[in-house]
This record gives C-alpha cells, sequence and structure tokens, in this order.
C-alpha cells in the first residue's frame, strides 16, 4: 500500500487581498458617478477610495511603544510649516496690500491642520521603531 497523499494546508488569505473588492468597486462607483457628471459623489467615492487602504492599514499595523507620541509631536511640526511658508510668501512681496498680505497668511493658517494631519499619518505608516 502506498501512503496517503499529503495533505495541502490552505494559505492564509493576504489582508492587501481583502482590500481588492471594495477598492474596485469603489474605483467603478467613481468612474460611473464622472460618466454620469455626478461630481459630488465621484469625489466622495473617490476620497474613500483612498482612505479605506490608509485606515486598513494604520487599523491592522503593529504599533509599539512611543509611536503615538512621535505622531503627535511631527503634527505639530509639520502643522507650522504651511504658516511659515505662508509667512515667508506674504514678507517676500514688497509692497504688497495688507488684505492679499493676509490672504496668503490665512491660507497658510487654514492649511496647518491638514499638513500636521499628513505629517502624522506618514510617520505612522513607514515609521520604524528605534534601535
Amino acid at each position: 500500500m502506498s501512503p496517503p497523499p499529503p495533505t495541502r494546508e490552505r494559505e492564509p488569505l493576504s489582508l492587501n487581498a481583502l482590500l481588492l473588492a471594495p477598492s474596485l468597486l469603489l474605483a467603478a462607483g467613481a468612474c460611473v458617478a464622472v460618466a454620469a457628471r455626478h461630481f459630488a459623489l465621484a469625489a466622495a467615492a473617490t476620497g474613500t477610495l483612498v482612505l479605506v487602504p490608509l485606515v486598513f492599514r494604520l487599523w491592522t499595523r503593529t504599533w509599539y511603544r512611543g509611536l503615538v507620541l512621535r505622531g503627535l509631536g511631527l503634527f505639530i511640526a509639520g502643522m507650522h510649516l504651511p504658516m511659515l511658508v505662508g509667512g515667508a510668501l506674504a514678507y517676500g512681496r514688497i509692497g504688497c496690500e495688507p488684505a492679499d498680505c493676509g490672504q496668503t497668511l490665512l491660507l497658510g493658517i487654514v492649511l496647518a491642520p491638514v499638513a500636521g494631519a499628513v505629517c502624522s499619518v506618514v510617520y505612522w505608516l513607514v515609521g520604524r521603531p528605534p534601535v
């Protein structure tokens, strides 16, 4: 008698493969919305298409001690970048009207939380534990 054939173990499903179906559905929804000229729905589908893998990666990431605190520090540091750039651009314009210079500074202030959040999320996605 011959020995029984070896049993094949199923490979675990990749977490990235789980994102494929929702991503394809969102991309198809965005394409249909653009074709139907419904730009608000297209923007929502595209934004969700960007956020789903990002949130999934943050959710399934291995977190280590100090990662959140460093990310919050980068939020504060990154938040100041658009304000500094806006101030430098406003200062560099010689003889600009106060209303025009104020708009440049205001744009830097409005973009500050967005830049801080982007810095934190990028660090949380690619940050490695200190050695």
